[in-house]
């Protein structure tokens, strides 16, 4: 995706002249290729924290599907199930990124079938950074639906890129303008 097209991405109820804050989750074990491949991410994550385009990022890996013992933390599905809330109160999907998959029994027959959650490898909650408690204001990746075109998918890399344009924007347009590349000007 070029930086021209950054532009198109909406701002997912983020309005980045305010104090954003990304929580990121990623997977805890991946492929050496892909290891590398995130760490880039997560180094450009990183930048606009500390350019002050971002007010806190917060990185983590995913928590466990299952609570084991007293824990205050959020298990997966519970987060999950809080980001697909917000997906559908904004007319969000968080498909294909997340998603449930059926896991057949043992071929022994000793385990029923069961649902799982699959998660992507990183994952953005976004919210203001300022708000007391949870205000969830977007979760990267997610797809919208669109009349015209179908769906489209937003995906972590074309958001860091916008946000990225919006930080080398900053420097040159007054902040009353600077709000308009992430909610998507035509």
């Amino acid at each position: 995706m070029s930086a021209d097209n950054a532009a198109d991405i909406p701002a997912l109820e983020t309005d980045l002249t305010g104090a954003v804050r990304v929580d990121c989750y990623v997977r805890s074990s991946v492929p050496a290729a892909v290891s590398e491949r995130l760490t880039a991410l997560l180094e450009r994550l990183r930048t606009l924290e500390e350019t002050g385009t971002l007010a806190d990022v917060q990185v983590s890996q995913w928590p466990a599907e299952r609570a084991i013992g007293d824990t205050d933390q959020p298990t997966r599905e519970e987060l999950v199930a809080e980001f697909d809330e917000w997906a559908t109160e904004h007319g969000y999907s968080l498909e294909p990124g997340f998603c449930r998959q059926q896991t057949d029994p043992s071929p022994l027959g000793i385990d029923e079938p069961c649902e799982s959650l699959r998660v992507p490898l990183v994952a953005f909650a976004l919210s203001d950074a300022d708000a007391e408690g949870d205000d969830l204001q977007g979760v990267i990746p997610c797809t919208k639906p669109d009349q015209v075109d179908g769906e489209r998918t937003y995906t972590v890399d074309e958001w860091l890129t916008a946000a990225e344009t919006h930080a080398s924007d900053a420097t040159h347009e007054p902040r009353s303008e600077q709000r308009a590349l992430l909610e998507g000007s035509r």
